[in-house]
């Protein structure tokens, strides 16, 4: 709590200028104010009072004695206008102001209102009037409900479980509708009148027995409660001492809320010392009934001011930006190593005591969005095996509009070197035959001015003083050149960042690093199932040391493909499967067992969004992922092979939907038998797909509300 104010102060006095160096108040200058009576159409030469907007600047909901009333002649009725530009950005703009009728209104005073949208986009709203033979309810003021249906307001009823022999006025319901604010002189309070909090039973839908609110109620009177649509923020008023006259606008925030999450008692902590707006907001005379709009932009409110057109004008103007209420934030950006190089990380932003953490995986490309609040301190944490983690606190609490902050992390590489590292270089056709190739290691930086050619060491220790956060730097920027060629295959021009290389080993490197590169058939068609790969040949035994070569070499004889299965994978995902993986594992392991001298073909594939080249390494390393898991399951490496398809062998062509482009997300599993053996292909059983797609679709647009009082 305390840092909480000492941040808002300090930005308090940095957006404000005071009249003098020891004023209680501040002075928020008129061009930032914006202070504007709503004039004619609204307020009239008879009083406006109590206003309440609701949270998207539609309806504007008041009290009026103006004619025609629904009873005596000076009775206060409510009324309602409308905002002819809510759905634009700009100045609002407001129709004549119309009764809102019976069964509403009565022969004596309705006012004080206060509205909830429903999840069916009815409305419901509560209200304060006095008790009559029509109208039940104790003697005095008391707090009423009712519900626009079938185009009307149902007639309303007594809030019985908030209603006393005292006056119950001023409701203001939460916008989830769990908590009810109104204000009463009833005992038990620490002044003329306080504001009290009831709290609704989910289980009976009755409200709770009614509690002071605590440390924002003083000796003086703390009327007009407005609790903001964010849940946290009240705004209400007071006429208690050292503010600039009568009553004027305060506002706090719930402590609880600030440290936890939604879940918790509004009032389990108490509230932040309240906050007088100062001027212009305030005058010598009567300032009351603020409510603030969701985007905390705009407040609105009423004053007895001297320059307005009646008694009571209903006024508008910007809130300034240290009351202003809660406002989600977005949090992007990208995680990097070496300083430029994309990197996949897991992310979690906690704030206080929140129960659950706001976590996130970045995509392969390094990015990563978060959602977030202002008035919260948090701690991010960005974690990858094999790097160390970045920790660092983000303080939201001095940010108090929309806002898309963009933080950029780059991530430090913390695995063990040997004295000396080499670099093994394998390249195959489609079919894993070994081809000849041309390849060199460059600096990626001028710096480094070495080109290392076969038979000569990537780095040693030595070099760097056994530096090995030094020799790590060195070799996040090089660059490896291969260069292949072969009839019936795409030429092989690729680059390829040592540092990727060195992603396969995430706690120490070994003294010879391998990678594959493998062309592919013209067209960019991978090996297709059921294809004869070489001419009838007895499989020759083979030794552990010539496992390596095996991989490069292929399959000899004469096969063909068998599918035997596939997993699916959600949006931007490798590392995780949908559905009976373990089964999908047993099943290929009790074939292989039968025939332990044939290959297994992982093909991994995607859907049709995103780039070629990021689909053919997001579908590769999902065929690396099942390839790790057979690998765990006792099948050979070397009796492996895998390849990235990307986008170009989609199930479904035309994925225009998230469940086809489920279909198209997946790693299969082909096992090479020999012709005799292979008779049609296994039976296709999809596991269950679940998921997104890899991009969510648009949301379905709400549909409007009527041009009418809700």
């Amino acid at each position: 709590m305390f840092s909480f104010i000492k941040a808002t102060t300090i930005t308090l006095f940095a957006t404000a200028v005071l009249s003098a160096a020891d004023a209680p108040y501040p002075i928020t200058p008129d061009t930032d104010a914006q202070l504007k009576n709503l004039g004619p159409g609204v307020n009239t030469p008879d009083s406006e009072y109590t206003p309440y907007i609701t949270p998207n600047e539609k309806y504007l909901f008041f009290q009026s004695n103006r004619s025609p009333s629904a009873g005596p002649e000076g009775d206060f009725d409510l009324w309602y206008s409308i905002n002819k530009n809510y759905a634009k950005p700009g100045e609002p703009e407001f129709e004549t102001s119309a009764n809102v009728g019976l069964p509403i209104n009565s022969e004596n005073l309705d006012g004080h209102p206060t509205l909830r949208r429903l999840v069916d986009g009815g409305y419901e709203m509560y209200f304060s009037s006095f008790s009559s033979a029509t109208r039940p309810g104790p003697a005095l003021t008391n707090i009423y409900y009712t519900v626009w249906k079938d185009g009307k307001w149902t007639v309303p009823v007594p809030v019985a479980e908030v209603n006393t022999d005292f006056h119950d006025r001023m409701p203001s319901i939460s916008q989830d509708g769990r908590y009810l604010f109104f204000s009463s002189d009833r005992p038990g309070g620490k002044g003329g009148d306080d504001i009290w909090v009831s709290e609704l039973n989910k289980e009976t839908g009755k409200w709770g027995e009614p509690k002071n609110a605590g440390n924002i109620n003083s000796a003086a009177s703390e009327v007009t409660p407005a609790i903001h649509a964010d849940g946290i923020t009240l705004y209400f008023s007071s006429n208690q001492s050292g503010g600039v006259g009568g009553y004027d606008i305060y506002f706090t925030q719930s402590v609880a809320r600030l440290e936890d999450d939604s879940e918790t008692d509004i009032m389990a902590k108490g509230w932040a010392k309240p906050m007088n707006l100062g001027k212009p907001y305030n005058s010598q005379f009567d300032d009351e009934y603020p409510t603030v709009i969701a985007n905390g932009e705009r407040v609105y409110f009423t004053s007895n001011r001297s320059e307005g057109i009646g008694a009571f004008d209903i006024y508008r103007a910007k809130v300034p930006l240290f009351a202003r209420p809660v406002i989600k934030l977005s949090l992007s950006g990208q995680v990097t190593a070496g300083g430029k190089r994309p990197l996949s990380a897991k992310i979690a932003l906690v704030a206080g005591n929140l129960k659950a953490k706001t976590e996130s995986n970045a995509t392969e490309q390094g990015k990563f969005a978060l959602k977030m609040v202002n008035h919260k301190l948090y701690k991010l944490t960005v974690a990858a095996e094999g790097y160390r983690a970045h920790e660092e606190e983000f303080d939201s609490r001095s940010i108090h509009s929309d806002a898309e902050i963009v933080k950029n992390i780059n991530l430090v590489r913390d695995v063990k070197l040997p004295k000396s590292l080499s670099l093994k270089i394998l390249v195959t056709d489609s079919a894993g035959k070994a081809v000849k190739a041309k390849y060199r290691i460059v600096p990626r930086k001028k710096k480094f001015t070495a080109v290392l050619t076969k038979g000569v060491p990537l780095l040693t220790l030595e070099e760097f003083n056994n530096d090995e956060a030094k020799a790590l730097g060195a070799l996040e920027n090089w660059v490896l050149e291969v260069s292949a060629d072969k009839k019936g295959h795409e030429p092989l021009r690729a680059r390829r960042d040592v540092a990727e290389i060195m992603d396969q080993y995430k706690k120490e490197l070994p003294a010879v690093m391998q990678t594959k590169f493998v062309l592919t058939l013209k067209g960019g068609t991978p090996v297709k199932p059921q294809q004869v790969i070489a001419k009838p040949k007895p499989e020759p035994e083979e030794t552990e040391e010539e496992a390596d070569d095996e991989q490069v070499k292929g399959t000899p004889g004469t096969a063909v493909l068998k599918y035997y299965g596939r997993v699916y994978f959600a949006a931007n995902v490798h590392d995780k499967a949908i559905g009976d993986f373990a089964g999908l594992i047993t099943k290929v392991k009790a074939t292989w067992k039968k025939m332990p001298k044939r290959k297994l073909y992982v093909y991994g594939h995607g859907d049709s969004r995103g780039t070629v080249q990021y689909n053919r390494k997001l579908s590769k390393l999902r065929a690396e992922f099942v390839r790790k898991q057979l690998i765990a399951a006792g099948i050979p490496a070397h009796r492996i092979v895998i390849q990235g398809a990307g986008k170009a062998q989609r199930r479904v062509k035309n994925d225009d939907t998230a469940a086809k482009q489920q279909k198209n997300r997946r790693a299969e599993v082909y096992l090479s038998v020999p012709v005799s053996v292979a008779d049609k292909p296994a039976a296709e059983k999809p596991a269950a797909a679940k998921g997104e797609g890899d991009n969510k679709p648009a949301e379905k647009p709400a549909s409007a509300e009527e041009e009418k009082q809700p």
